[in-house]
């Protein structure tokens, strides 16, 4: 009782409105240059790209005999198979996390967030499997191995929803404990953005058919790599 209570208060306490108050620093041409520059915000701004073409091909582009139409499919599946070549090796990262947050769960520090960790465990791990499973659909798609990459690219997207789902329980566990209005905001819209991932695992798993149609995916895609650009954006503080 007490917890709904809690919820109830955050969720009709004015953190869902629009407009984040969040202190960041004023956009000049110089900044946006070095925010779009880094690595991973290169990634989530082709990321818009090719699930803005994925969207057009649902909502406006049918006609697979149309010219325009087998350009836009061609941008997309152009795009799916570099960004699995930019996140080439992904996994070794996830090694790294996987091995800190054991030693998080291992430890007898009464500091440590035990669920917390626990939670990033299970992210990581699952992200682990995906990558390596990632990387494999790469060396199918670029035909640089002889396999049917299908079944492996599948299971990967429902690991891509188990990391989510963790992720998504993290993050509004940390809303719902945020000390401040600007950490309320901030894991309000990573909570918005593991829904988008969610809706975009559940699209290409094929888990929610015919629910979730390949424009739902497009925008769902779209609305994650915005999130996250908003979300690294410098702050003033």
């Amino acid at each position: 009782l007490a917890a709904r209570k809690v919820i109830q208060k955050k969720l009709t306490g004015g953190a869902l409105r629009l407009h984040i108050q969040m202190p960041l620093k004023e956009a000049s041409l110089e900044l946006i240059a070095k925010h779009l520059n880094s690595l991973g915000n290169k990634d989530k701004v082709i990321k818009i790209v090719q699930y803005g073409a994925q969207a057009l091909l649902h909502y406006v582009y049918k006609d697979p005999n149309n010219p325009t139409t087998k350009r836009v499919e061609k941008l997309f599946w152009s795009l799916v198979l570099h960004r699995k070549l930019f996140r080439y090796l992904f996994f070794l990262n996830e090694m790294v996390n996987i091995r800190d947050r054991m030693r998080e769960l291992a430890s007898e520090d009464d500091k440590v967030d035990k669920i917390n960790s626990a939670l990033l465990l299970g992210k990581n791990s699952a992200f682990f499997v995906f990558w390596l499973l990632d990387n494999a659909v790469y060396l199918s798609m670029g035909k640089l191995a002889h396999f049917n990459g299908g079944p492996a690219a599948m299971l990967s997207y429902k690991l891509w929803f188990a990391a989510s789902i963790c992720s998504l329980a993290r993050n509004f566990r940390l809303y719902l404990s945020a000390g401040d209005k600007e950490q309320e905001e901030e894991q309000l819209l990573r909570v918005v953005q593991d829904l988008a991932d969610i809706v975009v695992s559940l699209g290409f798993s094929k888990m929610a058919d015919p629910h979730i149609t390949w424009g739902h995916i497009g925008f769902a895609g779209i609305a994650s790599a915005v999130l996250q650009l908003r979300l690294t954006w410098p702050k003033t503080k």
